[in-house]
């Protein structure tokens, strides 16, 4: 099939990092496969052609008159004293995505600053960027194809990100919504959820997961639930970056014992309530009460976030906490040295990172959440514990440290075999290729 005539736009806030890098990854993908493509963002950071960053048409400059400035200064003032109160929200839900209703960006200077009219728009995390009546009007402007890419939640429910025990994304979102704690806004979730039904509808819309997790939210969901085939993306992994060829010598790398067993954790900010850190501390007492004086003395923890966390002395073994690490060939490397990953969110659709270490080798120990729910297999690549059970994660952990050679060897084989066949770029590219060109 003619591929290169395909024109695909992807679009979100950003370009690295998380969510953004996920869109990126596939960008890269996507324009090594032969497509036409462009990624359209909020901020740029990464110097690749193909990333173009939004702006408007530049107004003319016109000097105003002193009448002008006087009425633009009793403007600000009467503003300032008529100012609408502010919304109070649970920050534990994300709730980023204030107003569905606005429009953001010209749809016609999207199509002038890409320069094509893309067939299929795929569509990431674009927070204070773009909404779902943007994407419509780029929809109707362009009649492609728009696939919802789910790194979170937020493309189908009323504004938050991630909606804990929340059925307001099966239901239909009200003015009973959690995530909002004062009286005034509470109609806000509501507005948005039936703005985004309504645009998805029109559109016609389909929504990609991120995760088996998150495929099982999707189904669910009151705007997705009717859609024939939803397709499972699983992290998007570049197996040429993230693998294990150089796991044999990667502990020397970064000074490491071959002695000693490194347990890896790592996120963006680990005081995040979402990232469960506090099982992991518990469960790191409780696997430390049931070893003895030499294994003890072989384990050492390493973090790696952005923010160490504030309970991170409590863990129980040797800590090393390292700062976040932005060049993926270093991380890469990381996860190459670690022997096991550990990974303790409660509410996640990802994260990332669980994918990137299997594919390194590196077993994978978490709670049945986010892309642990399909990516780790328990006696097969890792184990999957009982969500916000610490003892049932502890037990996990152990289970990985007391590997025969032969069979962490295989669990580390493992591992790679789930990345390349279910997560990696050729192997999710295939998966879409197939759905665009059909």
């Amino acid at each position: 099939m003619e591929q290169v005539k395909k024109k695909i736009l992807l679009l979100s806030s950003g370009d690295v990092n998380g969510a953004y890098e996920a869109i990126y990854r596939l960008a890269k993908y996507f324009v090594s496969d032969g497509f036409q493509v462009k990624m359209l963002v909020k901020n740029k950071t990464k110097p690749d052609d193909f990333i173009i960053a939004y702006s408007d048409i530049p107004k003319p400059f016109k000097r105003k008159s002193i009448l002008e400035l006087l009425i633009l200064k009793i403007k600000q003032k009467l503003k300032k004293q008529e100012s609408t109160p502010k919304i109070k929200f649970d920050l534990n839900y994300d709730f980023i995505s204030v107003d569905e209703t606005s429009v953001n960006v010209s749809a016609e200077r999207i199509v002038d600053l890409i320069g094509f009219t893309p067939d299929f728009i795929y569509s990431g995390m674009i927070d204070s960027f773009m909404n779902s009546t943007d994407l419509l009007n780029l929809q109707q402007l362009t009649k492609s194809q728009v696939y919802n890419i789910t790194v979170d939640m937020n493309h189908f429910t009323g504004g938050c990100h991630f909606a804990w025990d929340c059925k307001g994304y099966i239901e239909g979102c009200s003015n009973k919504c959690p995530a909002i704690l004062s009286e005034f806004g509470k109609d806000l979730p509501k507005i948005n959820f039936e703005t985004k039904l309504k645009n998805a509808e029109i559109g016609k819309f389909k929504i990609i997961s991120g995760s088996g997790w998150t495929l099982n939210q999707a189904k669910e969901s009151k705007i997705y639930k009717n859609q024939n085939v939803i397709l499972n993306i699983n992290s998007l992994i570049d197996v040429k970056l993230f693998n294990n060829k150089s796991r044999s010598f990667a502990k020397q790398i970064f000074g490491l014992s071959d002695s000693t067993f490194y347990i890896l954790m790592g996120c963006q900010n680990s005081n995040n309530k979402r990232k469960g850190f506090e099982y992991l501390i518990e469960s790191l007492h409780i696997l430390h009460q049931s070893l003895n004086q030499e294994q003890k003395s072989k384990i050492k923890v390493l973090l790696v976030s952005r923010l160490n966390n504030l309970q991170f002395d409590e863990i129980p073994f040797e800590k090393e906490y390292i700062e976040y690490i932005n060049d993926y060939r270093l991380l890469s490397l990381l996860y190459q040295a670690s022997d096991l990953f550990v990974n303790s969110s409660i509410e996640d659709s990802g994260p990332m990172m669980v994918s990137e270490a299997l594919a390194c080798g590196t077993p994978v120990v978490g709670f049945d959440m986010g892309v642990v729910n399909n990516m780790v297999i328990t006696e097969f690549n890792g184990y999957k514990a009982i969500l916000k059970d610490s003892a049932d994660l502890a037990n996990g952990i152990k289970s990985i440290l007391e590997l025969t050679p032969e069979a962490y060897k295989e669990y580390s084989e493992n591992a790679v075999k789930q990345v390349e066949q279910f997560s990696s770029l050729e192997a999710v590219g295939t998966i879409l290729r197939r759905d665009m060109l059909n």
